[in-house]
């Protein structure tokens, strides 16, 4: 069966476990808090080395098979756990060995598939017959993004479970801050809860102080200062980037990244796509997929497709300068905004 993963919460919160899992998708966090889950309710805290066998990637199916077999020790039950199988990736002789196994786990035994660095695309073939072999045996669940101001709600109830105030404002400012990554804020959260103390209040300064952005936030900041003509605020943003010592190709990388991710977006939206398709097109998923969708096609959608063909020409001839000219690189990057200015005014003229 495929479940929701509302529903998969709810049934192992109830203790009604699957003898195969399969659990994938674009939120990392969640899709590790759920294997954790199951595998907590299945042979709790202080599993052994006999109830708990972990494998990565694609393992041999014989020795899959004899670890599955194997009965547990001292429990009902034993889990073998698979991170990051790829169906895609594998010898096609031993496709029939996988799809047997998953058929045939005894009750003795939990297969838990789970993929964090994997992305799993449902429509290949392959993948396709191992997601219906899992369907038939077990569950299957495909994991969503979670929206910004979920994982701000989240962030205000870590917070509050320790007697720490965080104001939903400044949470998702801290989310938009790490770029929609539910890990990142996660993490970020927690730092600052160590900060401030039990009791104590997360406030925006803070974040500001003790959050640093990503080099994407940043970067999108500086270009969107760009697109909207303030000169000063893209220089400031320049002179910070550099203050971190940050190198200037990573910088260039990214900014062309973005104008890239604009330009992409405005093709997108011209073809008739919405945000969230012409994320999943172009291959996003997690924190990505996010920005993609909330921060990049909007911004696109103001622009003219012929200034950012512009841009993406200027910042490429920019990078090959940054590889292989002598001049400055904080030069180099001055002039690029330098001509990403001139070249708006004269598309907006």
């Amino acid at each position: 069966m495929k479940l929701t993963e509302d529903k998969l919460s709810a049934s192992i919160k109830a203790g009604d476990l699957s003898r195969v899992y399969f659990i994938y998708g674009k939120e990392p966090f969640l899709i590790s808090m759920y294997a954790d889950r199951i595998i907590k309710k299945a042979v709790g805290d202080d599993a052994n080395d006999f109830n708990l066998q972990r494998l990565d990637g694609c393992p041999d199916p014989d020795l899959l098979a004899d670890y599955i077999d194997t009965l547990p020790v001292f429990s009902e039950v034993k889990v073998v756990v698979i991170k990051d199988f790829d169906p895609e990736n594998k010898l096609s002789s031993d496709d029939k060995r996988y799809l047997d196994i998953v058929a045939n786990v005894p009750d003795s035994a939990i297969l838990l598939i789970y993929c964090i660095n994997t992305a799993i695309d449902e429509k290949k073939a392959r993948t396709k017959k191992f997601i219906a072999a899992v369907e038939k045996a077990g569950t299957v669940c495909s994991v969503e993004l979670m929206k910004a101001p979920k994982i701000a709600e989240l962030c205000v109830k870590k917070a509050a479970k320790s007697g720490i105030v965080m104001s939903y404002d400044d949470a998702l400012a801290l989310t938009e801050r790490v770029g929609g990554s539910m890990s990142a804020a996660s993490d970020e959260t927690a730092k600052l809860m160590s900060y401030v103390g039990e009791g104590g209040t997360i406030s925006r300064s803070d974040i500001d102080a003790l959050v640093p952005k990503q080099l994407e936030a940043e970067v999108f900041d500086l270009a969107d200062a760009i697109n909207a003509g303030k000169r000063a605020e893209a220089y400031r943003i320049v002179d910070e980037l550099f203050e971190q010592q940050i190198n200037a190709v990573n910088i260039m990388n990214a900014l062309a990244g973005t104008f890239l991710d604009m330009y992409c977006a405005k093709l997108a939206k011209n073809s008739g796509m919405n945000a969230q398709s012409a994320a999943q097109s172009f291959g996003y998923y997690g924190g990505k997929a996010w920005v993609f969708s909330n921060k990049i096609f909007p911004a696109a959608a103001r622009l003219g497709i012929a200034y950012l063909r512009e841009t993406v020409s200027l910042l490429s001839e920019t990078d090959i300068a940054l590889k292989s000219v002598r001049t400055s690189s904080r030069v180099l990057i001055d002039e690029a905004v330098t001509k990403l200015f001139i070249c708006r005014e004269k598309r907006a003229g």
